[in-house]
């Protein structure tokens, strides 16, 4: 469920626009929670020292980290003027998903929100995105939001595999129509869901059949929840293009995802496919993890602090 007692929203101090900043703004107005409103700072050149004197680099860290939290407080202010709860923090590490991972769960975040652009291709296969990373690891549920704003009644999809054809989990997709279903009835939307599937070439019979399976699993899936049928969608195509194409008919403002990491090789070389879908889609995407997914930044022995 989609219960919200503290928000993390991530923001950059340097940027005019703050989309994140609007979007918890949004959720805050509807519902109790603390938004704690975070900044991650890392500069090699605080680091190394080939501009400054080693001894100066501490001293120099903690004056930056001061300065975004006087920025960060600066908007605060204003957002507790409204009644709101508000905390900040200017957190120094590197990697940035890693640092922005740890505070989440350092002060038990139920979501985390995060503006995101589009990648290059190119970028995405060298995983130097800190929200690809992010899709990745995240064991909290993480909202990539862009600049669209979204509607009076926000339309939800949630897109699930009921055949798990893609390796996910078969208690995930109850999950992600939870989660829609919660965001939905919040913000007065409506939740519609889609199912996608892709066959390779077959005779006309065993086609049918196919479709008749894939048909049968989602409506087995839907019937625990009260979703009018004339907002489920099934459609034979691949998921980056069905979910771009069903967002556009509907008018969706958030898609609401599953992702599992698998091995890193397995993400570079053959791609997740909520990752794919990302730059396809212009709606804001949640993104959702099964109940016991184990985060590689903790399995590892990451540390980001």
């Amino acid at each position: 469920m989609l219960d919200l007692n503290n928000v993390l929203v991530v923001l950059d101090p340097d940027q005019e626009d703050q989309p994140s900043l609007d979007k918890v703004l949004t959720l805050a107005r509807l519902a109790d929670f603390n938004i704690t409103l975070m900044t991650c700072e890392y500069t090699q050149y605080l680091v190394e020292g080939y501009y400054f004197d080693a001894a100066e680099l501490p001293k120099l860290r903690e004056e930056l980290l001061t300065e975004r939290k006087q920025e960060l407080e600066s908007l605060a202010t204003k957002l507790r003027d409204e009644g709101l709860s508000v905390d900040t923090m200017a957190v120094w590490g590197h990697p940035a998903y890693e640092t922005v991972i740890h505070t989440a769960v350092d002060i038990s975040a139920d979501l985390i929100i995060v503006h995101t652009r589009q990648h290059s291709a190119l970028s995405r296969m060298l995983l130097t995105h800190n929200d690809w990373q992010l899709v990745r690891c995240c064991p909290i549920p993480l909202l990539l939001v862009k600049e669209k704003p979204w509607a009076k009644d926000p339309v939800v999809l949630a897109a699930v595999d009921p055949k798990h054809a893609r390796h996910k989990p078969s208690g995930l997709d109850h999950r992600l129509l939870e989660m829609g279903s919660d965001l939905a009835t919040l913000t007065g939307g409506t939740l519609w869901a889609v199912h996608s599937f892709t066959s390779t070439p077959l005779p006309d019979d065993r086609l049918a059949q196919v479709k008749k399976d894939h048909q049968e699993a989602f409506d087995r899936l839907m019937a625990d929840f009260d979703v009018p049928a004339d907002q489920q969608v099934l459609t034979e195509e691949s998921p980056e293009f069905a979910l771009s194409t069903v967002e556009a008919d509907i008018g969706a403002d958030v898609v609401v995802m599953g992702a599992i990491s698998r091995s890193l090789l397995a993400d570079v070389f053959i791609g997740n496919t909520t990752e794919k879908v990302l730059d396809f889609l212009s709606a804001d995407v949640l993104i959702v993890k099964p109940a016991d997914f184990q985060s590689p930044v903790f399995s590892n022995g990451a540390s980001s602090q």
